[in-house]
């Protein structure tokens, strides 16, 4: 009789458990993954937390968390984890009634761009491992990887050079400094004539003003190339050229914009930034160019010179315009020269493998060792 009242205790039990599991499995249990921060370079250690609360006494003994990470991420521990095209994480824990538990996992970022963690499969059990219980949480964690900042001895050069051309062309007169009076040469503006003091001198007199510095500077960006073929590496590449030379522009405390020739997923027409200065417009373009996918088809290059995206629509001797472009066919070559010879300042920047620079007079070759760049791909 007592071996009987046992078994009949102990399917009491276990229906029971199977009820309240069944029922109350996911009640007041949170789960989600974050990163440590939103936004990091290329090869930097990032920390990716997994947070559990079960805020009710019915313990859970076993617990699978499960989610897809970005095959791109080098974690430090590689257990619990399936690589295909993805890298399938399964975290396992046990966890108490009213128990919080904090993972952390640490990997390196090997390549630009934006990766979001939107959703969680859970799937625990019961006190006698009998039954399985599967549930999908959402998720909302973001982290961009700007592109590798360039930092090696020729780079440092050439952008110092840019930068230093840039910043040397864009000095304008501020018709609020008056300097003085000078006489009128063929170069002058007529507007620039003080009567006054031509009608005492009998011959044309100019004022002169203090140069200010140019607060705006419009970064144009081609990400195709000159080859049919385009090469991946160099692309990543200009863009890497392009998140350098932003950061420069800030640290100088220059009003930056920037446009790329890649279609914008809102409007369907290439990605033109709103022009801003500082830390955190700096944010939002290294954000811009982390978003940039590369197997689309470039758009029209061209169309920022003439046409509805056009950012050429007004010549002012306070903006310079800095073009990035491996692709230097005739057709690009001729509207950037017929801009210099408008009057815009212009500074064109052709980055190429190592030996093949163009020789252009009026063009900044950038030469680039493709076998050297560390660029992960997979």
């Amino acid at each position: 009789m007592q071996y009987i009242l046992a078994v009949l205790i102990a399917i009491l039990i276990y229906l029971l458990q199977m009820i309240l599991y069944g029922r109350f499995w996911d009640e007041n249990l949170t789960v989600s993954i974050s990163y440590s921060k939103t936004y990091a370079d290329v090869g930097d250690t990032i920390e990716l937390l997994e947070q559990i609360e079960n805020r009710k006494p019915l313990p859970l003994p076993i617990l699978y968390v499960k989610f897809c990470s970005s095959i791109t991420f080098q974690y430090e521990a590689a257990e619990n984890v399936s690589l295909s095209d993805h890298y399938y994480r399964n975290d396992i824990f046990s966890v108490l009634g009213n128990q919080q538990i904090t993972r952390t996992q640490t990997f390196r970022t090997t390549k630009r761009g934006c990766y979001i963690i939107d959703s969680i499969n859970l799937v625990s059990s019961d006190l006698f491992m009998r039954n399985r219980y599967a549930a999908v949480a959402d998720n909302h964690a973001v982290l961009y990887v700007y592109p590798k900042q360039l930092t090696d001895r020729q780079s440092l050069s050439l952008t110092s050079s840019i930068i230093g051309n840039v910043t040397r062309r864009t000095l304008y007169e501020d018709p609020l400094s008056f300097r003085g009076i000078r006489d009128y040469t063929s170069q002058d503006s007529m507007r620039y004539i003080n009567w006054k003091a031509t009608a005492k001198n009998q011959q044309l007199m100019v004022n002169t003003y203090f140069d200010t510095q140019n607060s705006e500077v419009i970064l144009l960006l081609n990400v195709d190339t000159q080859t049919i073929k385009r090469s991946e590496p160099l692309q990543e590449y200009l863009i890497c050229i392009a998140a350098t030379l932003l950061r420069q522009f800030t640290r100088l405390g220059l009003a930056s914009r920037l446009a790329v020739n890649l279609a914008d997923s809102n409007t369907d027409r290439p990605v033109i930034s709103d022009l801003g200065i500082g830390q955190e417009h700096l944010q939002k373009l290294l954000q811009i160019l982390a978003l940039l996918n590369l197997s689309e088809e470039p758009m029209d290059f061209l169309s920022f010179f003439d046409g509805s995206n056009s950012l050429f629509s007004h010549r002012e001797n306070s903006t310079a315009y800095v073009i990035i472009s491996n692709y230097r066919r005739d057709d690009l070559l001729m509207q950037y020269r017929s801009k210099k010879q408008s009057g815009y300042q212009l500074h064109f920047i052709c980055p190429e493998e190592k030996g093949l620079a163009p020789a252009l007079p009026d063009v900044t070759p950038w030469e680039v060792n493709i076998n050297e760049l560390q660029f992960n791909h997979n």
